[in-house]
């Protein structure tokens, strides 16, 4: 999968005769109903032998409010080079691109790639508030401006009890703490880049700060978890949080380096909370 900046490919017109099948969106957390609308984008653009499937997203969310991500750009990268996508295009959101209206969202699509499927879910919205539009509205619109593309629309995946599985509430059971039940949501556990973050070894265990780490955290507690250290090793132990620092506690013996310290750890899974 290639990386593109959305403003750098609309300069550069490097795929702008490719046609494409395209998904929009944060995917923020990438749960089970992103996963389908990937899927989607991947079996759509097998049926156009010379398509490519296309993710189109955003550096920061762009939905008003000030809350911390499911995951970072890295992460969510990964997991949509998973489902198979050949281009995931990043939009480095500004207050000048939230005033682009619908249409002017589209035509500048227009001109990255010859779109030929778009694939979004049933809330999908786009624009800036005063000229926004619905996923119900791409239809019309694309023909409004010359396109004949294919709109295909995916209605939400529940949960067991009928609960629409999106960021939303991917969030809001983290924030309660639940994360055992994460997995029913997004297919895997919860997982925290530490990637980016300092730390300190204190009575053989790493120390990070919680503002450190720009993701959702859990309230404070114990969590069963695992840690994956840069090298690929994965480590089970505990995770101990309180509402400064977040310590991990391995069930075994670190892997040192020439220092003999513990490799930094690329990423920490939460578990159930004890």
């Amino acid at each position: 999968m290639k990386e593109f900046d959305f403003l750098s490919l609309l300069e550069s017109k490097e795929l702008k005769e490719k046609e494409a099948v395209i998904t929009i969106g944060v995917f923020d957390g990438v749960h089970l109903g992103h996963q389908t609308l990937l899927k989607k984008v991947k079996e759509e653009s097998e049926k156009i032998p010379s398509s490519i499937s296309m993710v189109v997203t955003f550096s920061s969310n762009p939905k008003p409010g000030k809350f911390r991500n499911i995951d970072t750009l890295r992460l969510r990268k990964e997991e949509v080079e998973k489902a198979g996508i050949d281009a995931f295009v990043v939009i480095d959101f500004s207050h000048e691109f939230s005033m682009i209206s619908a249409s002017g969202f589209l035509e500048m699509l227009s001109s990255l790639v010859n779109p030929k499927v778009l694939v979004v879910g049933d809330d999908f919205r786009f624009g800036n508030p005063s000229s926004s539009a619905s996923a119900q509205d791409l239809g019309l619109m694309l023909k409004q401006i010359g396109l004949d593309a294919k709109v295909i629309i995916e209605k939400a995946i529940l949960t067991e009890g009928g609960e629409k599985i999106s960021s939303t509430l991917v969030r809001r059971v983290i924030e309660k703490g639940e994360t055992g039940c994460i997995p029913t949501l997004i297919g895997r556990k919860y997982r925290i880049d530490l990637m980016p973050c300092p730390f300190r070894l204190e009575n053989g265990f790493l120390v990070y700060g919680r503002d450190s780490i720009h993701q959702l955290l859990p309230p404070p507690g114990v969590y069963e978890a695992q840690t994956l250290d840069v090298s690929g090793i994965l480590y089970d132990g505990l995770c101990c949080m309180d509402t400064d620092f977040l310590r991990f506690e391995p069930n075994g013996e670190w892997r040192l380096n020439e220092e003999e310290q513990p490799l930094p750890l690329d990423s920490i899974f939460f578990g159930e909370r004890k």
